[in-house]
């Protein structure tokens, strides 16, 4: 599932993920009005808010179920992608070894293995339309010697409680790109870092990104987790001519939202609202990220 799992890396975080570094462990039923969209955290599994969605994890069973939107509301264009390899950079790369199911009208799921962060790794995939808005991605990853059938019954079960549903209040899919920004002067030749850990019975998990925005209109990108899920797609250096590993440029869009959007070389395109307080902290999509402008943790702009 090439696109979905790419939209899930940051093509656009959304209000989904509009969340702070410390998460409290959820369970039961979780709802996000704004989307339209609910699920449940299963018995004896434990729910945290994450940069990228919401992971699901148990002290008993090994791996992660992460839930992440995507803007895809297609379910024959996720069919057609589902059947490609899910690739990247160099250290990640999951095939499927079986047709793509469709499970519901809205609804299917595959299995993939490979390696993630150069590790052998299994997956299944799960990809759901929403005919109000955003879909989900819903990711059941573990190593290969831990994937379970737990943690795939899991996964298909918690994919069986998702619930759309209309909303007044429904995040806008296209953005408009008629207003300049104000951000812009303010973002240049500056690297924004963000950090996030969190700890369970389970497991812990940690993740860094840092992206480098640079005044000649480029920009670096990189991405860590401790699962080695979060790797970004584009390598600095992608495009044998250009500098980082893609454009970067602000604007306002029709909800008079100030929003940073990266451009990357191999097609991908990552959306984010800023939004800066009154303390001067900086926020894209509603996750604290630190401004530094120079010195041994500023930008690598050449």
């Amino acid at each position: 599932m090439k696109s979905i799992i790419i939209l899930y890396i940051g093509i656009i975080f959304l209000p989904l993920c509009e969340i702070q570094t410390l998460y409290a462990q959820e369970t039961g039923k979780i709802d996000y009005p704004d989307l339209g969209i609910s699920f449940h955290v299963p018995e004896g599994w434990e729910g945290n808010k994450v940069a990228s969605g919401f992971a699901i994890t148990s002290s008993k069973t090994e791996g992660v179920i992460l839930i992440i939107t995507h803007d895809i509301q297609s379910i024959q264009e996720m069919e057609i992608e589902a059947k490609n390899d899910f690739q990247i950079g160099e250290n990640t790369l999951l095939k499927p070894i079986n047709s793509v199911e469709k499970i519901s009208e809205n609804t299917i799921a595959g299995i993939y293995e490979g390696v993630i962060d150069a590790k052998p790794s299994k997956a299944l995939i799960v990809g759901m339309a929403n005919p109000y808005g955003y879909g989900l991605t819903i990711l059941c990853a573990a190593s290969s010697s831990a994937y379970s059938n737990d943690l795939q019954n899991t996964g298909l079960w918690v994919t069986a409680s998702v619930n759309f549903y209309e909303t007044q209040n429904q995040t806008p899919v296209v953005t408009s790109h008629e207003k300049p920004s104000q951000w812009g002067e303010l973002l240049k030749n500056c690297r924004l870092t963000y950090m996030e850990s969190y700890n369970s019975s389970g497991g812990g998990y940690g993740k860094k990104i840092t992206i480098d925005l640079c005044a000649q209109g480029y920009f670096n990108h990189s991405a860590y987790n401790s699962m080695g899920m979060d790797i970004t797609g584009a390598s600095a250096g992608y495009g044998s001519n250009n500098k980082g590993t893609g454009q970067w440029t602000t604007f306002v869009n029709s909800y008079e939202q100030e929003v940073l959007e990266l451009n990357f070389y191999n097609g991908e395109v990552y959306e984010y609202i800023v939004t800066i307080d009154e303390e001067d902290k900086t926020y894209l999509n509603g996750d604290r990220y630190f401004r530094v402008y120079d010195g041994d943790y500023g930008p690598d702009c050449y």
